[in-house]
């Protein structure tokens, strides 16, 4: 008889003896593994693929982390065109002695700290003014700030502004002190006179005043008070 052929070679092994069976099942089944080992391969090249490119990230992760704890500062200078020096000198704990033309000295200036800026203008901390007359010292005048305006076609003050906590004080002949406070008051030395139109307290060891607004003539030692004027007498007591 004639037998159909088979139509798989499964089939054609189930036809045969189980010998032969198994002998072309084990043949068959090396097949079969060589088709997996080819799977294996392509995996495994993914699995090293993958593996190298783990290993370039934890290097670069490695090398970045010893970068930014080198403890090495990186220094980024900045030369853009909007920063500019616009001072030209700076000085600390000056003072400053100005003369008149008989040669006395007219008035001296100290701070703890000036600088000096490129439009004329002196910036003052801590300024201690000392103005003199042919006597002596005529007036102290303290402020925690300043700031000098220098004249256009000279070397000499034109207006010196003082402000915060300004304290005006002399001590005439007999001893007795006067003391005018204000929180800002300008100084004219060409012309000898002091204003401001802030709050001013006058103290004297009799005498106290407030006022809005002062002007001083140094020349003449002249104290106007412009405007709502309030003052208290206080008679010394004779008692011990």
């Amino acid at each position: 008889m004639i037998q159909p052929l088979p139509t798989s070679s499964r089939d054609a092994v189930s036809n045969l003896p189980v010998n032969e069976r198994i002998i072309d099942e084990e043949i068959i089944g090396e097949g079969v593994v060589g088709e997996e080992v080819v799977d294996e391969e392509t995996r495994q090249l993914l699995t090293g693929w993958r593996l190298w490119a783990l290993l370039g990230l934890l290097v670069l992760a490695i090398y970045s982390g010893r970068y930014m704890f080198s403890g090495t500062p990186t220094i980024v200078e900045s030369t853009g065109s909007g920063t500019e020096i616009n001072y030209d000198a700076y000085s600390v704990g000056t003072t400053s002695v100005l003369y008149n033309a008989e040669g006395r000295i007219d008035y001296t200036l100290e701070a703890s700290e000036q600088t000096h800026y490129l439009d004329n203008t002196t910036v003052l901390s801590n300024p201690y003014v000392r103005l003199y007359q042919n006597s002596g010292e005529r007036w102290n005048i303290a402020a925690r700030s300043g700031r000098i305006h220098g004249a256009a076609d000279s070397d000499n003050i034109e207006r010196l502004d003082l402000s915060d906590e300004v304290e005006l004080f002399q001590i005439d002949a007999a001893g007795e002190r006067m003391t005018l406070t204000t929180g800002f008051i300008s100084l004219f030395p060409g012309t000898e006179t002091m204003n401001t139109d802030r709050e001013v307290t006058m103290t004297t060891n009799t005498l106290r005043q407030t006022a809005i607004g002062l002007l001083v003539d140094l020349r003449q030692d002249k104290l106007t008070f412009r405007s709502q004027v309030r003052g208290r007498y206080e008679v010394p007591s004779s008692q011990p």
